[in-house]
């Protein structure tokens, strides 16, 4: 039998329903009344910039009514022209062209600037090699929408028709008519200004043809009515692409990249030691490719090995932890925007939605351990480079691409060991490996330090390294992949098809896969006794 509240309760719901349904179109009657689509004629005039402005107004211009970001020399941060024009519902159509077509600009809309020096934070339509259609959250978020479609349509060099439509928590692109991107957005920027942006990096000249501005759009676009650009609409695919502290997840592929100081770790093996430790019941795999010599510039490796980055996709890496700028500081401060771009570029062919990325600081140089330094002298290249300037601006590159950032310059240089770490001023010894090492576990905000009771696990740990060491990169590479596989002693002499160094090279597998396992069986000697 249904109780007299159920009664009340649905009388109370009829009525509250009714109220909502002539509320709803008394909405419906105000919209259509009061927000009609509606051209602004004031966003540019198409002759000078009134009604723009920047904090440095030199790298902008008007030709041929187009507005121009031009840079001659290198761009040490991204520069923005703001419009005074607040938006919030509204379509932005523009035709943009990039000289060089590899360089990257943007479109700011419902963006404020997050600072006096005029950086923006809010929604990006990015543009640019590998981003073009891409929407991204600038000194935010991050990544939104990071799908192909608007790179398919772009014509690379020339002229490309750009288009944003956004209303309410609705956000779509298009480029040349075709969608690129379809996002609904609950909470996010609601209003604010739109700019145009010169990227930092190298000279570059980037020109936005403003078609037009409308208030109040209707919803089409890319051929598409707003039913059908509905059913397009997904949720941001991440908000930050890295944050400390990092959850490492069961299998979890954990790389390490950098140069000299990340390829020595290996033959320590006391960061992946404390990293397995601190996980006792959780299985990973952890990786090593650093390389000596390399630098953001150049990362040379033998015919048919495969580049940095494939090498990381190739193990399906999770998360990566990235070193360089030590030896680059050498080149001194003024080649720090030429530093960060090419850092930036090469942290873009890694990138990926599903894996984190740690930025490790360069450590500061020992110039007393120095053989480079004169006995008796204190001043050379090393105690002149910049590194705690670069360590400061990666640390900024983190935060605007939204990698997580460890600052291992500032704790190394104020160690009491300072001046013991390192065999050559530069490069880490054991001691400086394990501080370092602990370093990093604490920025993880996973304190874990070196003792004897972590023995066992190292010993194993340095077995494994020593395995992926000769089966990832064997001194005869040349004669296994590269460009002496045709010579005859590298195949089978009763047998000229058959070649016998990839036969012998996959013995290491199960030998590789067995360390993992004794490895695993150390890690569960530490687990906490419940």
């Amino acid at each position: 039998m249904l109780s007299p509240k159920f009664f009340k309760d649905g009388f109370r719901s009829a009525n509250r329903h009714r109220f909502l349904l002539l509320t709803g179109i008394l909405w419906m009657i105000g919209v259509t009344t009061w927000a009609q689509p509606r051209l602004d004629k004031s966003f540019f005039n198409g002759k000078d910039l009134a009604g723009w402005s920047a904090t440095d107004m030199k790298y902008w211009s008007v030709k041929d009514g187009a507005i121009v970001g031009r840079a001659n020399q290198p761009v040490p941060n991204n520069r923005f022209l703001w419009s005074s024009v607040k938006v919030s519902d509204f379509y932005l159509s523009i035709d943009v062209k990039l000289e060089p077509d590899d360089r990257n600009a943007g479109i700011q809309f419902r963006s404020k600037q997050a600072d006096a020096t005029g950086q923006a934070l809010g929604y990006q339509a990015d543009m640019g090699k590998d981003v073009w259609g891409r929407l991204y959250h600038e000194h935010g978020r991050q990544k939104l929408d990071w799908g192909d479609r608007g790179e398919k349509a772009v014509k690379r060099g020339q002229w490309n028709h750009y288009e944003i439509l956004a209303v309410g928590d609705r956000i779509w692109t298009a480029i040349n008519g075709k969608l690129a991107v379809a996002i609904k957005d609950p909470g996010g920027d609601a209003s604010g200004q739109i700019a145009l942006q010169i990227h930092s990096g190298d000279p570059q000249t980037v020109t936005y043809k403003i078609n037009k501005l409308v208030h109040n759009p209707k919803v089409e676009l890319a051929g598409m009515t707003e039913v059908q650009l509905n059913d397009q609409l997904k949720r941001p695919e991440d908000k930050r692409q890295s944050s400390l502290p990092l959850k490492f997840n069961p299998d979890d592929v954990i790389a390490f990249a950098g140069g000299t100081n990340i390829a020595t770790m290996r033959k320590d093996g006391i960061l992946e030691t404390l990293l397995m430790a601190a996980h006792p019941t959780t299985k990973l795999h952890l990786w090593n490719l650093g390389w000596d010599g390399d630098t953001v510039y150049e990362q040379f490796r033998d015919v048919g090995f495969g580049s940095w980055s494939k090498n990381l996709d190739s193990l399906g890496a999770d998360v990566v932890f990235v070193q360089f700028g030590q030896m680059e500081s050498l080149d001194g401060e003024k080649a720090l925007p030429k530093f960060i771009a090419a850092y930036q570029k090469l942290l873009n062919e890694i990138r990926k939605t599903d894996r984190r990325i740690v930025l490790l600081s360069p450590i500061p140089f020992e110039p007393a351990r120095s053989h480079l330094t004169p006995e008796g002298k204190s001043t050379n290249r090393l105690t002149t480079a910049p590194v705690e300037q670069y360590t400061y601006e990666i640390k900024k590159l983190a935060e605007s691409e939204g990698y997580s950032f460890v600052d291992l310059f500032h704790p190394v240089q104020s160690s009491a060991a300072f001046g013991s770490l390192t065999t050559n001023g530069m490069h880490l010894n054991t001691n400086g490996q394990q501080l370092v090492a602990e370093l990093i576990m604490k920025a993880l905000y996973q304190p874990q330090e070196f003792s004897n009771q972590l023995a066992p696990l190292r010993k194993e740990i340095l077995t494994k390294n020593v395995l992926w060491f000769n089966y990832w990169r064997p001194s005869n590479w040349a004669f296994l992949n590269g460009d002496r596989i045709t010579q005859p002693f590298s195949h089978d002499w009763k047998d000229k098809n058959r070649r016998i160094f990839p036969e012998e090279m996959k013995a290491f597998e199960p030998l590789i896969r067995e360390a993992e396992q004794r490895i695993a069986d150390e890690q569960r000697k530490l687990a906490p006794v419940r």
